[in-house]
């Protein structure tokens, strides 16, 4: 086994499923690490790799939708189906008209200072939503708080800001609990990725780049979606208990050491 493969593999599939920044951490300690740039159809398999977990653990909240669209059993309107069309619209948008003025923003100072001022608005966002708590529809993930968390998450298209961390922060300044904030976040990462990774398959077609459909990229799948799943579970159980204040002083020392980089 390629000891690259492992290493990325484990840093994808941990920093996925935490409001870090998957992008920054690959950067970050591939740098540290001395590894050589590896190619882009590897990041896409890394990634698939994030979204075969994710669907692993969100399975009920899948098949929920799946049997609403296609049997008479249940109603979308039931399922979570509108508010992920609603949160995926914006950043959809965004990312395509958007991408190449994006690339401009893409260095260490600006991934750094991201890093801080984002994980610093989740935490004070965290805080301020349980001190203001309140109960009833207000915790519901609405279509209008979707359409809301999807505009947040358009942010994350800019490096550094975590498509994670900036949807969770955006559904707890709507007061929707922390579970639901973290669950929801997560379910949008679903189509999120499917989006990405098309567009990513799409740029490797054109370049006439296969590298995506290489072993090195099909055992990259297997590790990061296995990892993924093994460490989802309790991560997420961490969150939902203790918050976000141990990973808010993680980035603050990632965009530290980014800024000195």
């Amino acid at each position: 086994m390629n000891l690259e493969i492992l290493f990325l593999s484990i840093i994808q599939g941990v920093s996925e499923i935490l409001p870090v920044s998957s992008s920054v951490n690959l950067y970050f300690f591939s740098k540290l690490w001395g590894l050589s740039a590896f190619s882009f159809g590897l990041k896409i398999a890394l990634h698939v790799g994030s979204l075969m977990a994710f669907m692993v653990y969100f399975r009920r909240d899948i098949g929920s939708i799946f049997r609403a669209m296609f049997t008479r059993k249940n109603k979308l309107s039931d399922t979570y189906f509108w508010a992920l069309v609603v949160g995926t619209l914006p950043v959809t948008i965004l990312g395509y008209f958007a991408i190449d003025f994006v690339k401009e923003f893409d260095s260490k100072g600006v991934v750094g200072a991201s890093c801080i001022l984002f994980g610093c608005l989740l935490l004070v966002c965290d805080k301020l939503s349980i001190a203001r708590a309140r109960s009833g529809d207000r915790s519901r993930v609405s279509i209008p708080k979707a359409m809301i968390i999807g505009c947040f998450q358009a942010v994350s298209i800019f490096p550094g800001v975590s498509r994670l961390g900036i949807c969770i922060t955006a559904a707890r300044i709507l007061h929707i609990d922390r579970k639901k904030s973290i669950a929801f976040a997560m379910l949008l990462a679903i189509p999120s990725i499917c989006g990405s990774m098309s567009l990513g398959i799409i740029d490797c077609y054109k370049h006439n780049n296969f590298a995506i459909f290489s072993m090195d990229s099909l055992i990259g799948v297997l590790l990061t979606m296995m990892i993924g799943i093994v460490i989802i579970f309790p991560c997420v159980r961490h969150m939902e208990k203790t918050g976000f204040t141990y990973l808010v002083i993680y980035r603050i020392l990632m965009g530290i050491l980014m800024l000195l980089m």
